[in-house]
């Protein structure tokens, strides 16, 4: 019996719905779009999905009393799929990916490992302001917000 901490994946076909205003989103999908492999197991993936999900619904909900759906508000689309639908899976996409990588730098205790995490720091806070600056264009805000104090 051999163990490949980086192998690949088994589709899982796991599709999570939530709220009928957001469009559902697929664990293949994601996986495929931020190559997360085998290491991160459905079951631990399913529930930093679901985080993320409750998370950006709740920053969206100002826009549930408008239209009946998400993808109403679009104004074009792209392949066949409305431009909201990209960006909601584009600010819950990378919520993930924060967390996933968040979790999973610290497992290796070597001092490459060490080295290894501190890179990963900015790519996590790539991904934050990339859902961040997502959930601001569904809500059609500026990505810069400046305040004076």
């Amino acid at each position: 019996m051999s163990f490949v901490a980086n192998g690949n994946f088994t589709p899982s076909d796991i599709v999570l719905k939530s709220n009928p205003f957001f469009p559902s989103v697929s664990l293949d999908d994601l996986r495929k779009q931020f190559r997360l492999d085998g290491s991160v197991t459905n079951e631990r993936l399913r529930q930093s999905v679901i985080e993320e999900v409750i998370d950006v619904n709740r920053l969206l909900s100002q826009l549930m009393g408008q239209v009946e759906k998400l993808s109403d508000l679009s104004k074009g689309e792209i392949d066949g799929t409305p431009e909201t639908d990209y960006l909601y899976f584009s600010a819950v996409f990378n919520g993930v990916a924060a967390k996933v990588n968040e979790k999973y730098r610290g497992y290796d205790s070597t001092n490459a490992g060490h080295k290894n995490a501190d890179e990963l720091v900015p790519t996590i806070d790539e991904y934050r302001r990339n859902k961040h600056w997502a959930i601001q264009q569904l809500l059609g805000q500026n990505h810069t917000v400046v305040e004076l104090i």
